[in-house]
């Protein structure tokens, strides 16, 4: 693995259900929102109905934060996750474009919103916030790897600049009679008004609405500073969701290895056997990411080892030549690497959940159609 440095903060229940409050920061911006998540964090663990037992950020260096509580065991497990983790916000290229500093960023945007609400009011600025947030995922995902918008033209003659229409003449010494500059004027206000009618607005396609706002909207200064704001940790956050599937399938399968090959006693395995059984756990309709990614990494590993891919893999039509196909090539730990790196979970899915896997894992849904009389 190659990560970042990592910092290991050892938090009680209390402390670490703030810095989940926050998104893993210690340091945020006022909003009702976060106490709402902090109540129902703290809420959850009280009755014992949910527990956090780890917390990666992706800065450089990393931040992760363990429980007190969690036995050794848990400890040396949630580390080994947390290294998986930050190998993985270091390398995949959907957090290229992250700010590596977003720790002091944070805390940057917490002072300049404390300093309007001093001087516009806490209603004023939280209910401008309230607006931002109820629109902060309408940003351009793909933003970091695209470029929408052309280049400016320079001092190339715009596209719409037409020739002034005059009337006709017999005889050039009439022109000036006959077009004299009060009508050629009129006839290039005309043109200026048709021109204004055809321009479109905005003149090329937004997919980014906040920035369509930013740069349109009719906003003070202070609030555009805040939209800007919540724009930056928007697209911050954005890669995080992107990516769960696969962030922590990875997390899953460097866990289980690193635990299973590395750090165990063997007092211990029992313990990490049901603290892992229960975190990759999947019951009837619901899908758990975690298993999920594991299981498909897993598939992959196996898949590039034996050689299980390719024209001549997928046109064979022998059930029995396929289930024990063995080229031996030794590709899979390459192969999950180069995944790690280019893949999110959209093309992940995509292209490596094969029906043989939805088979093994159980993933078909059957029911009794009646239209054909048959479980389908």
């Amino acid at each position: 693995l190659d990560f970042f440095d990592v910092i290991f903060e050892v938090l009680d229940w209390n402390q670490l259900n703030e810095v989940a409050a926050y998104g893993g920061f210690p340091n945020r911006y006022p909003h009702w929102r976060f106490g709402m998540e902090y109540e129902e964090l703290s809420k959850s663990y009280a009755y014992g109905l949910s527990k956090i037992y780890e917390m990666v950020v992706n800065t450089d260096p990393c931040y992760a934060y363990l429980l007190y509580s969690n036995s050794m065991v848990d400890q040396k497990l949630v580390m080994s996750h947390g290294y998986a983790h930050c190998d993985f916000f270091k390398n995949n290229v959907y957090f290229a474009h992250t700010n590596r500093k977003m720790m002091d960023e944070m805390a940057n945007h917490k002072t300049r919103i404390l300093r309007y609400i001093d001087h516009y009011g806490q209603d004023a600025v939280e209910d401008f916030i309230d607006s931002c947030l109820a629109l902060d995922t309408l940003i351009d995902y793909h933003a970091p790897a695209i470029r929408r918008r052309r280049p400016p033209a320079g001092a190339e003659e715009p596209a719409d600049r037409r020739p002034v229409r005059k009337l006709r003449v017999e005889h050039p010494y009439l022109d000036k009679y006959i077009n004299p500059e009060e009508f050629l004027e009129e006839q290039r206000k005309a043109l200026e008004e048709e021109a204004k009618e055809e321009r479109r607005f905005p003149d090329h396609p937004e997919k980014d609405v906040l920035l369509f706002l930013l740069e349109y909207a009719p906003l003070e200064r202070w609030e555009r500073d805040v939209l800007s704001m919540i724009r930056e940790e928007a697209y911050y956050f954005a890669p995080q969701g992107q990516t769960k599937i696969l962030n922590e399938g990875w997390a899953s399968y460097w866990h289980s290895t690193i635990m299973t090959q590395r750090a165990l006693k063997d007092s211990e395995v029992i313990d990490y056997a049901d603290h892992h059984s229960g975190t990759v756990a999947m019951g009837p309709g619901r899908l758990n990411p975690y298993k999920i990614g594991l299981e498909l990494l897993r598939d992959i590993e196996d898949r590039w080892n034996k050689g299980k891919f390719g024209k001549a893999y997928d046109d064979c039509t022998d059930m029995v030549l396929k289930k024990n196909w063995d080229m031996k090539l030794g590709l899979g730990r390459r192969k999950i690497f180069e995944v790690r790196r280019l893949y999110s979970d959209v093309n992940f899915i995509d292209e490596f959940l094969t029906p043989e896997f939805c088979q093994e894992h159980k993933l078909f849904v059957y029911a009794y159609n009646l239209s054909s009389d048959q479980m389908e």
